[in-house]
C-alpha cells in the first residue's frame, strides 16, 4: 500500500506540468480513495483474483487495450505480472516504460558483508524517472497530496461525536505495528509512550492498524482511558480524513507513516532493520523526525529493504536500543 501511496505526489506533479495529459491508474480497487479527486486521472479497479495466470493477464490486457487509444504504458510496479502485461502492449505496438527499482543498489545496501552504505534515490524520484523516459516533465508534489473527501469527513465526525470525542486535547495517532518483525518496536516501549503521555492528561491517542492488529490494540486500549482503538474501523477515505485532523502520528516504517506524511501531518517514524536510505523515507520534511540507531553504532543496519528478512544478529538490537524518551522528545 505504501508503494501505491507514493505514486500520488508524482501523478499530481506530472499532471500539473502536462495540461494535455490524461492518465488511467490501474490498481487494486481498495486503493481508489487515494486518487479520488485528481484531475485528468481515471482509476481502473482491478481484483487480481479475477486475472490469475497467464490467461488472466492476457484478459486484463485486452480489457485495458479496449479502453482507449494509448500513447504509452507506464509500469510503476515492475514485477513479473506487469512485465507480462507490458509485453502484450509492446507486441500491439504501444511503447512501455518500466520502473528501475535499483535492485542491485538496494541489495548492496542491505547485504551482510561488503555493505555499501549510501543514500539511494527516493522511490518517488524513481517513479518520476519513468515519466521522463516518455518525455514528460514533472516533479514530486509537496504538501497534502491525499485530499480530504467531504463525505468521509462527515462520516468520521459522526463516529467521533457518537464516541464523545471532541478536539480539546492534542490528537496523536499511534501505529505500533508493521507487517514484519524487523519493523516493529517492542510493545513495552509503546506502552511506555502511552503511559507517559497519559500522565500529562492533554493527549487523546488513536491506535491505528489493520484488521490483523485489531485484537491486540483492543486489549491495549482497554487499559488506558486516553486511548481509542481505530484498527479496522474505518474505510481508507475515512482514515485519510482522520489523518488530516491529527496533530502528530507515531508510526513504524509502514503504510500509516506514508499516509500521515502525504496528508501533511507530522509523523515520527521508528526504523529498525530497514533504513530510509533504501528510498522509502517519509515525505514532506519529516526526515528530521526519524528515530533510528545510527549505522556507526550498529553496522549491520540495514539488513532488509522491506523488513521481511531475518535479523543478522538474532537479537533485534536495532529496535530494542531505541528508547521511549527518544520518541517522546520529538512528540
Amino acid at each position: 500500500m505504501g508503494d501505491v501511496a507514493l505514486t500520488v505526489p508524482v501523478l499530481r506533479g506530472v499532471l500539473r506540468h502536462n495540461p494535455e495529459l490524461e492518465i488511467t491508474m490501474v490498481s487494486n480497487g481498495r486503493f481508489e480513495a487515494m486518487f479520488h479527486d485528481i484531475e485528468r486521472l481515471a482509476f481502473y479497479r482491478v481484483n487480481l483474483k479475477d486475472y490469475s495466470g497467464f490467461g488472466g493477464l492476457y484478459k486484463l490486457f485486452k480489457e485495458l487495450k479496449s479502453l482507449n487509444s494509448w500513447d504509452a504504458v507506464i509500469d510503476l510496479h515492475s514485477v513479473m505480472r506487469t512485465w507480462v502485461i507490458g509485453g502484450f502492449f509492446r507486441i500491439s505496438g504501444i511503447p512501455v516504460f518500466k520502473l528501475d527499482k535499483g535492485r542491485a543498489e538496494k541489495e548492496a545496501l542491505v547485504r551482510k558483508e561488503n555493505k555499501i552504505f549510501k543514500l539511494l534515490k527516493h522511490t518517488t524520484e524513481r517513479y518520476l524517472d519513468v515519466f521522463r523516459k516518455f518525455g514528460l516533465k514533472g516533479e514530486v508534489e509537496a504538501g497534502a497530496v491525499l485530499h480530504l473527501n467531504e463525505k468521509a469527513r462527515a462520516s468520521l465526525q459522526e463516529f467521533l461525536s457518537e464516541n464523545g470525542i471532541i478536539k480539546d486535547k492534542i490528537w496523536l495517532g499511534l501505529a505500533p505495528f508493521s507487517k514484519h518483525k524487523q519493523k516493529t518496536w517492542p510493545l513495552s516501549k509503546i506502552t511506555a509512550i502511552i503511559e507517559t503521555l497519559g500522565e500529562k492528561d492533554n493527549y487523546q491517542i488513536f491506535l491505528l492498524g489493520g484488521a490483523e492488529d485489531a485484537e491486540d490494540l483492543n486489549s491495549l486500549a482497554a487499559l488506558y482511558p486516553h486511548c481509542l482503538n481505530l484498527a479496522d474501523v474505518f474505510s481508507l477515505d475515512e482514515e485519510i480524513a482522520l489523518m488530516h485532523q491529527l496533530d502528530v502520528v507515531i508510526a513504524m516504517d509502514s503504510f500509516n507513516m506514508h499516509l500521515a506524511a502525504l496528508c501533511d501531518t507530522k509523523v515520527i517514524s521508528i526504523w529498525g532493520g530497514t533504513h530510509p536510505y533504501a528510498g522509502f523515507g517519509p515525505l514532506n520534511d519529516n526526515s528530521n523526525n526519524i528515530v533510528q540507531v545510527d549505522h556507526d553504532e550498529l553496522a549491520c543496519r540495514p539488513c532488509s529493504v522491506f523488513g521481511n528478512k531475518t535479523c543478522y544478529r538474532g537479537d533485534w538490537a536495532c529496535l530494542k536500543a531505541i528508547e521511549a524518551k527518544d520518541v517522546l522528545r520529538l512528540v
